[in-house]
């Protein structure tokens, strides 16, 4: 059996609109947490009220830190206005282990840095701190009185977090494996590649 040792991050999917949230297992047990701001740009997990049953788990390493658990949910299809089927469905759901980033960078150092990286044919500017929503949405939040979204530097015991976070709330982590002034190696992407490198 391959190591279950650390903390995990729950990868989200596009689909996925809970908080971020991390497991660890423990003597049988899949405990998950949540995040609280501690002081400054460090994280602390808080446990929420639900565990699971290992051994009562399916589950497969994709890579050494990289798990999928499969569970049972429902699946509900509206056939017409009257009619609709509700069947047992298996969803699968990836984590990915934490582990200390790799840098000799201060945390102060790594927010004036700034990145550009490519998912999925999707580009993707890594730049802290600054509003990263185009000028016309800007626009329109500031009508709605909303601070549009940010990439937050975060960091829970020792890895970098580039925490996305829309109207001061934190929706989702990406995770910095290593980071210095030319480069940066992001993961917890949802598909492959699971990790992108960041210039």
């Amino acid at each position: 059996m391959k190591n279950l040792n650390g903390t995990w991050l729950k990868i989200k999917t596009g689909a996925d609109y809970c908080r971020p949230e991390f497991i660890e297992f423990s003597n049988d047990q899949i405990i998950h947490y949540e995040l609280e701001l501690k002081s400054g740009n460090e994280l602390s997990k808080v446990r929420i009220g639900w565990n699971e049953e290992l051994s009562e788990s399916k589950y497969e390493f994709i890579n050494d830190n990289r798990l999928r658990i499969f569970r049972i949910g429902k699946t509900h299809t509206v056939l017409s206005e009257t009619e609709s089927k509700t069947e047992d469905t298996e969803f699968a759901t990836d984590y990915e282990r934490i582990e200390p980033t790799k840098t000799e960078l201060k945390p102060e150092k790594i927010e004036t840095l700034e990145f550009k990286a490519e998912w999925n044919n999707e580009k993707i500017l890594l730049k802290f701190n600054e509003i990263l929503d185009s000028t016309v949405i800007q626009e329109i939040n500031k009508r709605m009185k909303r601070s549009g979204r940010k990439f937050v530097l975060e960091n829970l015991h020792g890895t970098y977090f580039a925490s996305i976070f829309d109207n001061d709330e934190r929706e989702k982590l990406v995770g910095i494996k290593e980071i210095d002034e030319h480069k940066a190696i992001l993961f917890g992407f949802p598909e492959e590649p699971y990790e992108i490198k960041a210039e």
